[in-house]
């Protein structure tokens, strides 16, 4: 009777943070240019604040704990998720309701003068709001407690038990490995084609992208493909994703990629338990295993020569001008061209990890006071030089390129090498038991959906990421995986 009262509020709750995902996603996509933006900061914070009011709400602490306390009445599974409901719920009852709506309403400002500094390229604009930001987060790291580094307590947030010591080893093998395997590719790839580079109308590309997922068995009735200046995918439920690209109408690519991308969020989304919405079993467990449902789908499965040549009649089809001359082969060899990039999102699967590394980095040391918000952009351009050879020409193609640290998600950007490393763990695992390149030239893509099912959206949030990669894999997260999939990709 308690463990159902527990799940009626939990799906409460959940249906409070759906309203503040729907605030969210219309601001990305559908707010009017000319929105009064403090009135949008105020529905945020007052959702915030609603939820943090329910979550905390005496009655719920005491059905939480007294469930927690006398669990050997429940199931496993129901005392997993007991479990974990009182770690979020001890962590959230650190914080006071003004902490968590002047965060709200913070990272809500921050977002649209971040976006004016991003157009007008002027850092300067945004440094004072970031450095608030930066205050906020020092001061919420000591809220949530630490060990060994204040930086812990805000990457904890996003994967558990992610911390500076692994990550330090982690990006030390990309220090270390990831320029010999560059130098390797690069020293067989040939010139690169432009097809992609083409002029490709904006409706016809929203058109090919539609088909690209339909192709790859993504149910266009559970999700909506919008647009927004930095794609991504959030959800409601289970059976209502939104998903966003971005088009540029000289660069196929971009779309096509980027939907792949964060369709892969959108299918682990998909693949979790619908009857139990609110509770931790049907919650996404961390950032990095979300990130490596998109890296998988999108570098793994998408960038594949198999996948280039299944798809290349759905191209043919929808620009039979630009691609009359073109082979599968020019395509595989185009969207899998190693260069250095400015752009951390246009940036190939392999430079990629610089631009996580450095941003790590930076972030680290503004957290421990050893770098200033006011040398970012010094240090963001001087390690650009040192580890990809690029000059920074202006903020908005440098520190200011990303969205994140305007949300307050600092913490975060380490997710994106971690989720590309589980995704060659995961499919360097379905490839002992399977031949995936015949399974991509058969389009048995749902067979594929179905052991990520089985092997990482089962648990939910139940296993943190490190026990899911050793359950499904028998090994824990490391750089060899990505580094044997990148050799057998390349033949190097």
């Amino acid at each position: 009777m308690q463990y159902q009262q527990l799940k009626e509020k939990m799906y409460e709750l959940q249906l409070v943070s759906s309203m503040g995902a729907l605030l969210s996603w219309d601001m990305e996509v559908n707010m009017p240019k000319n929105s009064d933006r403090n009135f949008r900061g105020d529905q945020s914070a007052y959702i915030s604040g609603l939820h943090f009011q329910m979550f905390t709400n005496p009655k719920l602490v005491d059905l939480v704990n007294n469930l927690f306390e006398n669990s050997s009445n429940l199931s496993e599974i129901e005392q997993k998720n007991v479990s974990k409901i009182k770690k979020s719920l001890d962590q959230t009852l650190k914080f006071t309701k003004e902490f968590v709506e002047k965060e709200a309403r913070l990272t809500t400002e921050a977002h649209h003068i971040w976006a004016d500094a991003k157009s007008k390229s002027d850092f300067k604009l945004y440094e004072k709001t970031l450095a608030e930001i930066v205050e906020l987060l020092k001061e919420k790291a000591e809220i949530i407690g630490y060990e060994n580094h204040k930086y812990n307590a805000l990457l904890d947030l996003y994967e558990e038990g992610s911390n500076v010591n692994d990550l330090d080893v982690l990006f030390g093998e990309v220090k270390s490995k990831l320029k010999p395997l560059i130098e390797n590719v690069v020293a067989k790839q040939n010139v690169s084609t432009q097809f992609m580079k083409q002029f490709f109308d904006k409706d016809a590309q929203m058109l090919f992208t539609k088909d690209i997922l339909d192709f790859l068995n993504c149910d266009a009735n559970l999700y909506h493909l919008g647009l927004a200046t930095h794609p991504f995918c959030t959800h409601f439920h289970p059976t209502d994703i939104r998903m966003t690209t971005r088009i540029d109408e000289n660069d196929l690519a971009s779309v096509v990629w980027s939907a792949i991308h964060e369709m892969g969020h959108g299918l682990y989304e998909m693949g979790l338990n619908n009857n139990e919405v609110g509770m931790p079993i049907s919650e996404s467990t961390s950032l990095g295993i979300h990130e490596s449902q998109s890296r998988f789908w999108e570098n793994n499965i998408g960038r594949n020569k198999h996948f280039i040549e299944a798809i290349f009649p759905i191209m043919l089809k929808h620009f039979p001008k630009q691609f009359e001359k073109a082979t599968p082969t020019d395509i595989f060899n185009e969207v899998n061209y190693v260069k250095p990039s400015l752009i951390r999102t246009e940036s190939d699967e392999l430079t990629y990890h610089y631009h996580i590394m450095i941003r790590y980095e930076i972030e680290k040391m503004l957290i421990e006071n050893t770098l200033q918000v006011k040398d970012v952009v010094s240090y963001w351009n001087e390690s650009y030089k040192k580890f990809l050879d690029l000059d920074v020409p202006n903020d908005a193609k440098g520190a200011l390129q990303d969205i994140h640290w305007s949300m307050g998600g600092m913490g975060y950007f380490p997710t994106y090498s971690q989720g590309s490393f589980y995704a060659s763990q995961w499919y360097e695992e379905i490839s002992k038991s399977n031949n995936l390149d015949q399974m991509i030239k058969n389009q048995e893509f749902k067979k594929i959906q179905k052991w990520h099912n089985e092997h990482i959206h089962v648990h939910g949030k139940l296993l943190n990421s490190n026990e899911i990669c050793e359950k499904a894999t028998g090994n824990k997260l490391s750089f060899s995986s990505f580094e044997n999939y990148i050799k057998q990709k390349f033949d190097i």
